[in-house]
């Protein structure tokens, strides 16, 4: 018995450390952005020209969406596999839309065509929940395909809100109500992000989730309660001067 609690003991110890290492599941994107910055030096270089950041995103688009769809739809996998052997991880990887950012805030885009662009962006909403519906009683399992950033729905949305922001959001502080209040609160979203699943981990724990009760009301009730207490969390740690360091970052 001594032996077994020993090596549950250290299995424990092993996986507090690899999620102190590698952290919860919904952090990946930051140790995405570590690579995102290591390539900033390049990027920069490929931002110097605008030619240079056009060709990049035309191939991104190319291999990491529309190569894929076709592939895909037709059932190619031996010419998907040909292609994947080229081995251009970095061009069909997540690093395209931190170049895609870029390059639609220096880019001024007519009122028509960005009416254009939201109403696709509204058409992929509706076309995500479709699809991820349909793929899910087919298969009989949760299907994240819609979802992922590798999906052209997703990439059609994220460009429709990046731009609806851009050009929507050119107000000074003195004609917006109470900015000192959503400056605050601005400094407390990357707290309540990364502490929002652990209140819903906790809510899972005594028995309440999503299908506790109806999901027409259980999900936007758990939203509410859920950002509540991390908003709270984020009150509270954002006044105890040595964690307002540490963890606030201010």
């Amino acid at each position: 018995m001594d032996a077994l609690q020993r090596e549950f003991a250290a299995q424990a110890w092993r996986n507090a450390a690899e999620r102190f290492v590698f952290g919860h599941v919904h952090m990946w994107f930051i140790q995405m952005l570590l690579g995102f910055y290591l390539l900033i030096p390049v990027a920069r270089q490929l931002c110097a020209k605008k030619e240079a950041v056009q060709y990049y995103l035309i191939l991104w688009v190319v291999f990491r969406y529309l190569i894929p769809l076709v592939t895909g739809t037709f059932h190619l996998d031996t010419l998907q596999a040909r292609i994947d052997s080229l081995g251009l991880d970095v061009l069909v990887g997540n690093f395209g839309y931190f170049m895609l950012g870029y390059y639609l805030s220096v880019l001024d885009i007519r009122k028509e065509i960005r009416a254009v662009i939201y109403a696709m962006g509204i058409i992929s909403v509706g076309l995500t929940a479709f699809l991820t519906v349909r793929e899910c009683r087919a298969s009989g399992f949760y299907a994240e395909t819609w979802f992922s950033p590798a999906s052209i729905n997703i990439l059609i949305m994220s460009t429709a809100i990046f731009l609806f922001f851009k050009y929507n959001s050119r107000l000074d502080n003195s004609r917006i109500k109470n900015a000192s209040l959503w400056a605050k609160l601005s400094g407390y979203t990357f707290f309540i992000y990364m502490f929002h699943v652990f209140v819903i981990e906790k809510l899972n724990l005594v028995g309440i989730t999503t299908v506790s009760f109806t999901p027409i009301v259980s999900i936007p009730v758990l939203t509410v309660f859920t950002f509540a207490v991390s908003l709270l969390g984020a009150f509270i740690t954002d006044h105890i001067p040595v964690l307002k360091k540490m963890i606030m970052l201010h």
